[in-house]
């Protein structure tokens, strides 16, 4: 039986249909927009070549990059705050990058987006602080590798493990105070520094963008207190779709031509004059 039967949200404006919302929210700071749509990430990776291995009648996504290499799996735990995204090489531990449910999906894409690109990002070879310096972030006193959005409700990090050979990752923790003092957490990210380094330079690039993110029309965050800023976007619903159709479209372009000439093809046989017999 075909999905498309079904009342449900797997067919959203996503699949090459019309979006049912009348408009679309801008909401800020984009770190509080909420997770959005799944398929903002998993739609982008199918069109580029990867594979699905999903377990059918389990709620789980588990996605294979086309060389066999990377593994992502999207598995929602009752607790948002967990590690609902996890990106790592197959065969190995040799890095990983773990989202919690709340993260903002643009995010992950500029993550795992990168994973297949060829082309290096434009931030790869510079020292990643300063772009959040740069969008007013500010340096914690006595933490020179932390760094505070500018509404405070973001912590960007670079930590490592206490071992013999530390092991430095990049960390998020996004939360708001409460009335009494404490915080409400909203979610976190863990990047191993060893993760591609494009794919990591893609993430903190979109986390410290200030430009907002478009949810769909009256969005609120329940855990936000107050911290969500939105208002209507110039964006239509029909525009946003056909964005996103661009956008799986350019994923499954082929790449450009082999630029190196190809071997010249051998020269036919030639013919080998026949003997007359002598009579």
């Amino acid at each position: 039986m075909s999905h498309e039967r079904f009342y449900s949200r797997v067919n959203g404006p996503t699949l090459h249909r019309v979006n049912t919302v009348r408009w679309l929210d801008e909401v800020s700071p984009r770190h509080l927009a909420g997770g959005g749509e799944p398929r903002h990430v998993t739609e982008h990776l199918l069109a580029s070549g990867w594979n699905n291995h999903s377990v059918p009648g389990f709620p789980h996504v588990l996605l294979e990059s086309p060389d066999h290499r990377l593994h992502l799996t999207l598995e929602p735990q009752p607790d948002a705050h967990s590690a609902w995204w996890r990106i790592h090489p197959a065969e190995n531990r040799m890095w990983s990058a773990q989202f919690g449910g709340h993260t903002p999906v643009e995010m992950i894409a500029e993550f795992t987006d990168a994973l297949d690109s060829p082309a290096p990002h434009p931030e790869t070879d510079t020292d990643l602080w300063h772009l959040p310096a740069s969008r007013g972030w500010s340096r914690l006193a006595g933490r020179e590798q932390a760094a505070l959005s500018p509404d405070e409700t973001a912590l960007l990090s670079r930590v490592s493990a206490i071992s013999e050979t530390p092991r430095w990752r990049w960390t998020v923790q996004v939360s708001v105070p409460l009335p009494d003092g404490q915080h409400r957490w909203i979610w976190n990210a863990s990047i191993d520094e060893t993760a591609p380094a494009a794919a990591l330079a893609g993430f903190v690039t979109a986390l410290t963008e200030p430009g907002p993110l478009l949810r769909d029309e009256g969005q609120t965050t329940a855990l936000t207190f107050g911290y969500l800023d939105s208002h209507r976007s110039v964006v239509t619903p029909e525009q946003h779709r056909r964005r996103n159709l661009q956008r799986l479209e350019a994923a499954q372009r082929p790449g450009p031509p082999d630029p190196s000439p190809s071997a010249p093809a051998p020269p036919p046989p030639q013919r080998q004059p026949r003997h007359k017999k002598q009579r």
